[in-house]
């Protein structure tokens, strides 16, 4: 993993890191950790909302409430003929030995 070295920190951010991480049960270093890590995935969680609002807008745009029906079955079904087509292709010729 990368280290990460941070200089010239406040005296009162060292305290309250000191202070959260002994509240939680955990290093300094571990409550930092946490803390970057929370940063990070609330910005891309809400990059990743916005992307989705944005979908979603263009979708009905385009579409209006039109609901398509579930194809799933539909995929299915090609998907097994193809299965059995390319099985059909494989397996031994009766006269092959």
């Amino acid at each position: 993993m990368t280290q990460l070295t941070i200089r010239r920190l406040d005296q009162t951010v060292i305290d309250g890191l000191k202070k959260r991480a002994s509240e939680a049960g955990h290093s300094m270093e571990e409550e930092a950790r946490r803390i970057l890590s929370e940063a990070i995935v609330d910005v891309q969680l809400q990059r990743q909302r916005e992307w989705l609002a944005e979908m979603q807008a263009k979708r009905k745009e385009i579409f209006g409430d039109k609901v398509f029906p579930d194809s799933s079955d539909f995929i299915r079904q090609m998907r097994d003929e193809r299965t059995a087509y390319l099985a059909e292709l494989t397996a031994p010729k009766k006269d092959e030995p």
